[in-house]
């Protein structure tokens, strides 16, 4: 049989180093083993979560145009998908024979006479590579909801401030030397009550203020946003509340509220505070009008309290009317958690593939992480022979700022990739496992959780949540809608038998 080769990086700088070249030998090894003539190898540099994927889905288009079935063979499931959208065209050309799909890490050979079980763990490839990018985002925002919760600021320094590196060379914020003073001025003047906005912003370009570029005049949009900006006598806004920061101010929290004073009453907008913790809280909308439904507690003359969801009606009224969320969980335990079916015999199988999985993982990443750390170690040394050309005056103040700003950049993206893969090696099996779990003991786990973890429960196993006369409707997610239980049967939701009258065999298919 020919085969058709895969192999993928997401970025230019994987496919500079060697994990390209060993997926391109890895693959040829294998088919070599197996009796595979290579008709094609296709090395992929796109991401396999963003955008349109061209590259692949002109491989796709290859594969589809032979007269003959070929085999698609790729390092790993992750390599060919991170997410489930891809599934029903490679499913589609599996089950209508014209591909035979080789998974090398995970051992799976899938074509159309595969068994339910490997299609199973197809799936649970797909979530677990789903998980990994889902959990370097969660790290990072959670990186980032520290630093800002602790007044560290990460990101371009606000006008009257400069970006800069502290004695340990972390990031960290200086006041500008020009700008900085001339905001203050600003202040003053405006806490007189003698300026409006307009006037203000005339004012501000007489003594100078001017864009951080200096090359444009400051605009009275600017001065509004400077104004009511509390970043400027010490706190920063996090998560619509106020959080003292870490440097230094340009003027005395009584000068910002005079300016406020002068301020209200003009629509100024008000912070937003802490959201209630509910458990289906954004998860839903409306079925008749596409708001999002709302909860609230509500305490009864008898002192009990109960929680109902209702319709927000943002875009005008409409007939939904408000439901007990205990008749919602109700729904969702019958009709969901009660049925749920995950097979003891694949258990086993499915955790070596899963311990595999992530030693493969790991691997990786840690050659990532060495990676990001020989480029941070290469910029900091770009920065310093920057500031050698600039004392021996081969290059301009201005070429200087804006090559110093752009590598700056460049190390905090290296810190924030840097970030997310911290701690993430280990949440990638533990998150897997528990998706089996989850399948096995989904009511008791749900039951027994609080809030927060609720939610994510529902989150994994629901999509595209509508009430609709008191009632939820909702997608079951991959690959728990294979594992739904009907009249005490395993259910293999979303598939067909496609072989059932001419071989009575289970053979699983998309719609």
């Amino acid at each position: 049989m020919k085969a058709v080769l895969l192999a993928r990086v997401s970025s230019r700088e994987q496919e500079n180093g060697q994990s390209i070249d060993a997926q391109v030998e890895n693959l040829k090894r294998y088919c070599a083993s197996n009796g595979l003539e290579v008709l094609k190898l296709y090395q992929i540099t796109e991401s396999s979560t963003q955008g349109e994927r061209k590259k692949f889905k002109e491989m796709l288009k290859f594969v589809g145009t032979q007269r003959q079935k070929v085999a698609l063979v790729a390092d790993c499931v992750d390599r060919v998908q991170r997410g489930f959208k891809e599934s029903v065209e490679l499913n589609t050309l599996r089950e209508n024979g014209r591909i035979e799909i080789h998974f090398i890490r995970e051992g799976l050979r899938l074509d159309q006479d595969s068994r339910s079980s490997d299609i199973v763990m197809w799936d649970m490839s797909v979530l677990m590579a789903k998980t990994y990018i889902a959990n370097m985002r969660d790290n990072i925002k959670r990186s980032m909801n520290y630093n800002r919760s602790h007044g560290v600021w990460q990101s371009t320094a606000p006008m009257g401030y400069l970006n800069a590196r502290d004695n340990n060379h972390n990031p960290t914020l200086i006041l500008d030397p020009e700008r900085a003073v001339l905001i203050r001025k600003v202040f003053e003047a405006y806490a007189t009550g003698l300026y409006t906005l307009s006037s203000l912003t005339e004012y501000a370009n007489h003594i100078g203020l001017r864009s951080k570029n200096n090359l444009h005049p400051i605009r009275k949009s600017t001065i509004a946003q400077i104004i009511s900006r509390p970043f400027y006598h010490g706190e920063m806004v996090y998560r619509g509340q106020l959080v003292p920061h870490k440097y230094d101010k340009i003027i005395t929290k009584d000068l910002f509220n005079k300016c406020q004073a002068v301020l209200r009453g003009k629509g100024r907008k008000q912070f937003k505070y802490g959201q209630k913790p509910f458990v289906f809280r954004g998860l839903i909308k409306c079925a008749d009008c596409g708001c999002t439904i709302s909860s609230d507690k509500k305490i009864k003359s008898t002192g009990k309290t109960y929680t109902y969801l209702f319709c927000s009606h943002f875009k005008g009224d409409c007939k939904q009317k408000p439901v007990n969320e205990r008749l919602v969980l109700e729904q969702i335990e019958n009709e969901v958690l009660a049925q749920l079916s995950f097979p003891r015999s694949l258990l086993n199988e499915l955790h070596t593939c899963l311990q595999d999985t992530f030693k493969a993982e790991n691997a990786a990443m840690i050659t990532k992480r060495n990676s990001l750390d020989a480029q941070y170690t290469a910029n900091k040394g770009k920065i310093s022979r920057l500031l050698d050309l600039l004392i021996e005056n081969n290059i301009s103040q201005a070429d200087y700022d804006m090559k110093k700003a752009e590598l700056e950049a460049q190390q905090r993206q290296i810190e924030n990739d840097l970030a997310a893969l911290a701690g993430i090696d280990k949440t990638i099996l533990i998150s897997a496992e528990y998706v089996a779990n989850l399948a096995a003991r989904s009511c008791e786990l749900f039951n027994s959780s609080k809030v927060d973890t609720k939610r994510q429960i529902l989150n994994l196993l629901l999509s595209n949540c509508t009430l609709k006369d008191g009632k939820l409707l909702y997608s079951l997610n991959k690959p728990f809608d294979l594992l739904l239980k009907t009249n005490g049967r395993i259910n293999w939701l979303g598939r067909t038998d496609s072989n059932h009258d001419k071989e009575n065999q289970n053979l699983l298919s998309y719609h």
